[in-house]
């Protein structure tokens, strides 16, 4: 299948103008919503970027390389050169009409065009042949990556230190039957220093197809979709992961903005890519939030001053209030490059971060900033709050993963409306943390606080150890209560930094899925608490959870007499699991966190508490 190249004169010309345009357009009033930076915030954005920029400078051409990878054992795929230059140049002009339409003129990737006005395209031939390749198996995509950096270094460019796009020929096309199915890598990953986006190519992969809509094939993933529809997906797909390669994370669109502009790009929008093209839908766009992100970015900023240089920010002087359009939070923010925007998330539990509300602000010079973040299209479910601070050399305080930014807990109500209770509480915590541990937490600061964070602030103060603490067993008939951090275990163990006692192994209070644990035992795993009974207890309570920033998975496990009990089953980041379980007669109590991954492990035992009937 052959397609025509679009005529030159039009590309050169809209890469000039991105490259040159020098006024900003206003920003229309309706696609900025409530709490949304203004169009004088932008200006000033762009003011703090030009001073940068200008000041001292250090200009370079960001180029984006481009790398076309087949196994041992294929050739390309037919007119690959000329079609993946109308698939960058496409995406190119989307970039920048949408930096445009935010304020940001003059800003998008830059493409190596030779003197025949196609991209560069560096051939790599695999170590590995099609068949040895699955899409499931992520060392494939190292593998491949290793291949692209091997012929990348022959032609004199370091690419751990560029934007790099792999093309991985592992497509099969039957054009009897138009029949099509891929077993390619098909993810990214990246920051403003670099970045690396797998992608698969095709004979079928054109921008200049997005329009067809009476052409058909069968797609192993998406079933029978015309022509166009298969472009907006892969085309679609090639943006979205090269967002990803410029560091930008998953989102969802804000309800109003969907009915004027779309889907996001950077959460389903790699499926509604050029869709408006086929009247099928309004296409696909990119946030606010992350066009302030992209504007310090080198590849569309030309400035590499200062690129090696990582944020170091922090918050203060927090408000946060949740009204009838979502949350609007105001805070400081302070940090060692100029910050230029701030990105705030709300991420509900479950849904891969794709359904994260964002919004984002421009801080005033004295770093002050508030934004509104929308109101949560979920219900009843736990979430998490991420800030991102954005400065002018194009770092940020996180990059794909928004969940390494500054983090607050908080919960969806029944209604969609924001509970930040435990944000609130969080925030309380932070404050205070540093003086609890020095032992300098004055009895004035400790009364103004809620009776929990007073809870564990007087434990943290108390030793960190059960000597002179009884066993369970030994704990007088009269005592009807008691939590497991009051009591001296047979033996204690864990994965990392030992046993401790209301508190981590650092000295900080037990925070989990949901909030502070004011009283439990820090259990990273593979770790064991057992305690001596003697049949005197009925019951045991709490919960079994990762603490706060933890990752991967864990399993709780109760064991009564060397018989399990109670089985959490997997508990991942950001979720807990309760218990109620009945010790009658039971001698010897067993607490077990075990890793059910290979990183990742802080697991903990919140509030586990024993009780009985009192004695007669």
């Amino acid at each position: 299948m052959k397609f025509l190249l679009l005529p030159l004169f039009l590309l050169s010309g809209l890469v000039a103008y991105l490259a040159h345009a020098d006024s900003a357009p206003e920003v229309p009033a309706k696609m900025l919503l409530n709490g949304e930076p203004t169009a004088a915030d932008l200006a000033r954005s762009r003011a703090l970027l030009t001073t940068w920029e200008n000041e001292t400078p250090a200009k370079a051409k960001r180029l984006m390389r481009i790398v076309y990878w087949s196994p041992a054992d294929r050739d390309p795929q037919p007119e690959f050169r000329p079609r993946l230059t109308r698939v960058l140049q496409h995406i190119q002009g989307f970039y920048g009409r949408e930096m445009a339409s935010w304020g940001f003129p003059g800003r998008s990737i830059q493409l190596d065009l030779e003197a025949d006005g196609l991209m560069k395209i560096y051939q790599a031939k695999g170590t590995l042949k099609n068949d040895e390749c699955s899409e499931a198996d992520g060392s494939d995509g190292q593998a491949i990556r290793r291949d692209a950096l091997r012929v990348l270094k022959e032609a004199g460019i370091d690419g751990n230190k560029e934007t790099m796009v792999i093309f991985c020929n592992l497509a099969e096309w039957d054009p009897t039957t138009r029949k099509m199915s891929h077993h390619s890598p098909y993810y990214a990953s990246g920051d403003s220093k670099g970045g690396t986006a797998w992608q698969v190519d095709s004979p079928l992969l054109d921008s200049a197809q997005l329009g067809v809509k009476d052409q058909m094939l069968d797609d192993g993933q998406y079933g029978h979709i015309s022509l166009g529809k298969y472009n907006s997906i892969f085309v679609g797909g090639v943006c979205h992961e090269l967002g990803h390669a410029l560091g930008l994370p998953h989102c969802k669109e804000a309800r109003a903005h969907r009915a004027v502009r779309g889907t996001a790009l950077m959460g389903s929008g790699n499926r509604t890519y050029g869709e408006e093209l086929r009247g099928e839908s309004k296409g696909s766009f990119l946030t606010l939030a992350h066009a302030l992100k992209l504007a310090a970015h080198p590849q569309f900023s030309g400035s590499i001053k200062e690129i090696e240089t990582a944020v170091k920010s922090t918050y203060a002087d927090w408000q946060l209030q949740a009204t009838a359009d979502g949350l609007q939070v105001r805070a400081t923010v302070q940090a060692n490059l100029p910050v230029h925007g701030v990105i705030a998330y709300a991420d509900p539990e479950g849904g891969a971060d794709y359904d994260s509300e964002i919004a984002a602000a421009v801080p005033s010079a004295d770093g002050s900033f508030q934004l509104v973040l929308p109101r949560p299209q979920k219900k009843n479910c736990p979430a998490t709050l991420h800030f991102v601070t954005l400065c002018v050399n194009g770092a940020a305080s996180a990059g794909v993963w928004s969940a390494q930014a500054f983090t607050l807990p908080c919960t969806i109500s029944g209604d969609s409306g924001y509970d930040v209770s435990k944000a609130q509480e969080s925030l309380a915590l932070a404050a205070h943390v540093a003086a609890a541990r020095a032992n300098k937490l004055t009895q004035e600061q400790l009364a103004s606080l809620p009776p929990k964070l007073q809870e564990a602030f007087r434990r943290l103060a108390l030793p960190d150890t059960v000597k002179g603490k009884p066993a369970p067993a030994d704990v007088p008939a009269t005592t009807t209560s008691l939590n497991l951090s009051d009591a001296a275990p047979v033996s204690a163990e864990t994965g990392w930094g030992g046993a401790h006692y209301d508190r981590t192994a650092d000295g900080n209070p037990l925070v989990g899925a949901d909030g502070l644990l004011a009283h439990g035992l820090y259990a990273h795993a593979d770790s064991a608490y057992v305690y001596q009974l003697n049949g005197k207890w009925d019951t045991l309570t709490g919960l079994c959870t990762l603490l706060e920033k933890g990752y991967g998975t864990v399993e709780g496990i109760i064991l009564a007499d060397d018989k399990p009990v109670w089985n959490s089953a997997a508990i991942k980041s950001g979720t807990s699991k309760s218990f109620n379980v009945s010790l009658k007669g039971v001698q010897v109590l067993k607490l077990q966190i075990n890793a059910k991954s290979k990183n990742g492990a802080w697991g903990a035992w919140g509030e586990p508490t024993l009780t009985r009937t009192a004695a007669p």
